[in-house]
């Protein structure tokens, strides 16, 4: 394709639709006999996302792969009885809930980070954190398996634009100096190796704990911290807009 742009100035792909062969990439795939792992969190009202999340994410995510999808939900008896394809597994992990919405947003890293080291690197090898407030509408396969993935905003899609969601604070842990960012990425969606995740989970949940024990809280939480650490870090992979669309738009 030429109508986007395909290679990030330190020459990690950007899969965009029609950029890659399924075909040939979920062969090689299956040669290597992974796991990949889906975690999501429903706590408080979002519990109405549960079903629709699910049934899509069964159908499309990886589909014919082996998938573990982790919900970590506060209302675990709210979770109905889903039906999953024969090579899916559904684990409801019961967390608690805040009450502010920012809180649940901090303590998300945290999570991640606890049972990666606990459980999840026993059990995948692969794993990708996505919002439970979305339904997938097409496949999303094995083009998106890679070291570190993020997904660039649909609100920003050119590099080297002022990135509005990082902070400016100077004594935040996510503060990203004026002109320096990429692109900005979306905590909507990211993943990549167990490895790869941990690293990212823990450095941001200690960031946000620092920034809380200098009573700084930023506007955009974990993905002010997410997009610090991509900046260090850069992805090896990159998934176009597409990926995770914004339907205002």
């Amino acid at each position: 394709r030429r109508d986007v742009l395909v290679l990030t100035p330190w020459l990690a792909p950007i899969v965009w639709e029609g950029t890659f062969s399924r075909d040939i990439l979920d062969a090689q795939y299956l040669q290597k006999n992974l796991v990949t792992g889906v975690v999501t969190f429903a706590v408080g009202k979002y519990w109405f996302f549960i079903e629709g999340f699910i049934s899509s994410a069964n159908k499309y995510f990886l589909a014919g792969h082996p998938v573990n999808f982790y919900l970590f939900t506060d209302c675990p008896e709210k979770v109905s009885h889903l039906q999953m394809a024969p090579e899916n597994h559904l684990f409801v992990i019961p967390v608690q809930h805040d009450p502010r919405w920012q809180d649940i947003s901090r303590s998300r890293m945290d999570i991640l980070s606890s049972y990666i080291q606990s459980q999840f690197q026993h059990e995948v090898d692969y794993l990708y954190s996505v919002d439970i407030n979305v339904q997938l509408l097409a496949h999303i396969g094995v083009e998106i398996i890679d070291a570190l993935v993020a997904t660039i905003s649909s609100w920003q899609v050119t590099p080297q634009q002022e990135d509005e969601a990082s902070e400016k604070h100077s004594e935040s842990q996510p503060a990203v100096p004026e002109g320096q960012g990429d692109f900005h990425y979306t905590a909507s969606f990211y993943g990549g190796s167990v490895a790869e995740v941990y690293k990212l989970s823990r450095a941001c949940s200690a960031g946000l704990l620092q920034d809380r024990e200098n009573g700084i809280e930023g506007p955009w939480h974990h993905e002010s911290h997410l997009n610090r650490y991509l900046l260090q870090h850069k992805p090896t992979r990159l998934l176009s807009p597409e990926y995770y669309w914004d339907t205002e738009l």
